[in-house]
């Protein structure tokens, strides 16, 4: 009892030094990486992002290291039958003649496992993990679609963040003294640096302050997109079918239970031993080899299996139901998305005509020009916010059906 206590006191104290030495570490690390501010600021193309992103994004590979494991639930599916080897070591020696052991104080045997899961399961499993890899393919190929769309929405924001410093600096009044461009400035540079990190994070790299060039950016063909909104995207309808299919999957699992199942395991005599200098093994003969089959059915006396298959078929019932609901209402979303684009395209026309109508107005008097500047500056920050909405509209509308151009 005072050895286990001693132990434990040990081991937390070996803990502790342990997690402040990687604690030092990782603060001496981070010491190393220069500061973000300082970082040059670096503007590349639409297609240098692309790649890069493809690459380097964190979330992106967590979805491909998802796959990477699926597909090696597929191969364990036959792996597990591969019969397993032990290898048992054992010394048995009084502690007073711990100083005197020999060879024939130690004893170890080889031994062989064969267990062949059930065969009736095999078949289930095969198809499971197949549906798995299936699964993840598709996960992965809508993360692919998903940071498509943020990065196109990040860099509306950065081109919409430039329009909107443009048009401010075109409205300061003529008498500024610099007061209102330097805090105009601030506020820029304040964006910019989120903007950079927006990108940063994307990108899975933040070894400069990037930026995506508006311009490098292909344009998007939105009559596309409204001749595809007439049916609903094929990537998002199997999405929701591999939903259905793992509910329908569970049912079958709970059906199983109900079918016996075939066991079959091999037991081999110990392949080699030696105990005391003597030695023996499956070269003595194979005459305690047995193979051991075995049909087993297990009543459910206690209903617990069939309630179990009832509250499966149950919940895939109503899961049935529930998905055509969620593709309908997908539906009435994509054309509230399309009809919201349209109209922010017709706002936008028109409030830039009325723009220019009064930025072209000559004022009679020193008021009448300040209130033709303040009705400038509101109608330049509508057009950002709206601005703003209008991206993530765009942005929801490449999730849906991808990068259509």
């Amino acid at each position: 009892m005072c050895f286990c206590l001693c132990a434990a006191v040990c081991a937390s104290c070996s803990v502790d030094r342990h997690m402040e030495k990687k604690a030092g570490e990782l603060m001496a690390r981070m010491d190393a990486v220069p500061d973000w501010r300082q970082l040059p600021r670096k503007e590349i193309s639409w297609h240098q992002a692309l790649a890069m992103m493809m690459e380097r994004n964190i979330d992106l590979k967590k979805s491909e290291q998802s796959l990477k494991t699926t597909k090696r639930s597929v191969v364990n599916v036959f792996t597990q039958i591969i019969p397993g080897v032990n290898l048992d070591w054992m010394l048995t020696k009084e502690l007073s003649d711990l100083a005197r052991v020999s060879a024939g104080d130690v004893e170890y045997n080889t031994n062989i496992l064969f267990n062949m899961p059930s065969l009736t399961q095999i078949p289930f499993d095969y198809y499971s993990a197949k549906a798995a890899v299936y699964t993840a393919e598709k996960t992965l190929e809508m993360k692919k679609r998903e940071l498509v769309a943020r990065l196109y929405q990040q860099v509306l924001s950065y081109r919409n963040a430039q329009i909107s410093y443009n048009n401010q600096l075109s409205s300061l009044p003529y008498d500024d003294d610099g007061v209102q461009k330097k805090k105009l400035d601030l506020e820029r540079e304040r964006n910019l640096n989120e903007i950079s990190q927006g990108f940063a994070v994307l990108l899975g790299n933040m070894d400069a302050r990037w930026l995506v060039n508006p311009e490098t950016m292909p344009r998007l063909d939105w009559g596309r997109y409204r001749a595809a909104s007439r049916q609903l995207d094929l990537l998002v309808v199997t999405m929701v079918a591999m939903e259905l299919e793992a509910s329908r999957l569970q049912v079958l699992n709970a059906k199983l239970k109900f079918f016996p199942s075939v066991d079959i395991n091999f037991y081999s005599p110990t392949l080699f031993s030696s105990t005391g200098g003597t030695y023996g093994g499956f070269f003595a003969g194979a005459g305690d080899m047995k193979v051991n089959m075995s049909l087993r059915e297990e009543l459910d006396t206690r209903l617990t299996s069939w309630f179990q298959y009832k509250s499966a078929k149950e919940s895939h019932e109503l899961l049935q139901r529930e998905v055509v609901m969620e593709l309908q209402r997908r539906r009435i979303k994509i054309a509230a998305l399309l009809e919201s684009r349209r109209r922010f395209e017709l706002w936008q026309g028109v409030l830039m005509k009325e723009i220019a109508f009064k930025e072209s107005r000559l004022s009679v008097s020193g008021d009448e020009y300040l209130e033709q500047r303040k009705d400038i500056r509101k109608m330049y920050a509508d057009l950002d916010n709206e601005a703003s909405k209008n991206a993530e509209v765009e942005a929801a509308l490449i999730m849906e059906y991808g990068w259509l151009k």
